[in-house]
């Protein structure tokens, strides 16, 4: 049975860059597929869905064609903390799903060495329009960035249902589904979705409060994903 027609869901999508100057960025290799298939298969069974997506998953988009659908892009992780922010607090939605590939750090510094040590440039202003290529080396110094999905209830007040993921590379199914578990609590959502890089277009497995993993295949997670919130 999929999530009731009359709910209003919030999806993210794609993935955040993180600027470095005006024309450079720090990306990561995640599209949105995932968030676009579970935002279509909401829309197309009644419920009103908000999409915040990238540009780049408009590739993969089947949600976009559908008229209860209302996307809005971003691009940065500033753009999407500030979508979320906004949607979050004012939005009324039933439920949250949030599947963006969120950067988890953002750039604190630009360093090129110097007469003694490492200088930094300036990342404001005319002079971060765009680094110049004439330095041998750059270094970057990196901060993380705040956990978005950590916001949602703690800052933002939700209070409906709240679905977290979580990939890792390279790592055992049982150490994958411990680090989801305590991901899950950590956020205070109701369910995560936790797959690992080599298999994530095969399969995922969805955990709630019991902690127990339910295993199903990727073309399966977004009608699984939907009942188990409903």
């Amino acid at each position: 049975m999929p999530y009731d027609h009359s709910s209003r869901i919030l999806v993210t999508a794609g993935s955040t860059v993180v600027p470095i100057d005006k024309v450079r960025v720090i990306d990561n290799i995640f599209r949105g597929r995932t968030g676009e298939a579970i935002a279509a298969y909401a829309a197309a069974y009644g419920n009103s869905v908000t999409l915040l997506s990238s540009a780049r998953a408009r590739e993969f988009t089947g949600a976009a064609d559908l008229p209860n659908v209302t996307r809005r892009s971003f691009r940065t992780f500033d753009d999407l903390a500030a979508l979320m922010e906004r949607e979050v607090c004012v939005g009324g939605y039933d439920a949250i799903i949030h599947s963006a590939a969120v950067s988890d750090y953002v750039v604190a510094g630009v360093l090129v060495p110097g007469l003694g040590g490492l200088q930094r440039l300036a990342l404001s202003g005319s002079a971060a329009a765009k680094i110049s290529s004439s330095h041998d080396k750059l270094y970057l110094e990196l901060k993380a960035a705040p956990k978005l999905v950590d916001k949602v209830r703690k800052e933002w007040g939700f209070t409906g249902m709240l679905v977290k993921f979580k990939l890792q590379v390279d790592m055992p199914d049982e150490e994958l589904l411990e680090i989801a578990r305590k991901s899950r609590e950590a956020s205070d959502a109701d369910f995560i979705v936790a797959n690992c890089l080599e298999w994530s277009r095969e399969y995922a497995y969805i955990v709630g409060g019991d902690g127990e993993p339910s295993k199903v295949s990727r073309e399966e997670l977004p009608a699984a994903l939907l009942r188990r919130i409903a």
